[in-house]
């Protein structure tokens, strides 16, 4: 099982150098670390969704659909990456799963 991330020199490597793919409602940062791990998080705004029930809805639903779509097996060996929810409306699953094939299509 691919593990979250929460190395704190990661995730600023990747907001600072990382790279960007936007899609409907998703930006992925991403960054290549060179190491066996691939290793993801999920970002909810609170500007968005200030309740908190809310925003961890959308999180519940985005790790779902990467995990069930097997979308770890698209980024290559090495790559952290971060997923931001930027839309201001709550997805279901089915419109998160299209925003992250339109996400794997930009690979």
């Amino acid at each position: 099982m691919k593990s979250a991330l929460k190395n704190k020199k990661k995730i600023e490597t990747i907001f600072d150098k990382g790279f960007v793919i936007k899609a409907k409602g998703l930006l992925l940062k991403g960054y290549d670390f060179n190491d066996d791990e691939t290793k993801f998080g999920v970002s909810v705004s609170k500007k968005n969704f200030p309740t908190a029930v809310k925003r961890n809805l959308i999180k519940r639903r985005v790790r779902h659909q990467v995990k069930d779509l097997d979308f770890l097996s698209l980024i290559s060996k090495g790559v952290s990456f971060f997923l931001i929810y930027t839309s201001n409306e709550v997805f279901s699953s089915v419109e998160i799963k299209k925003s992250l094939d339109a996400l794997s299509k930009k690979l």
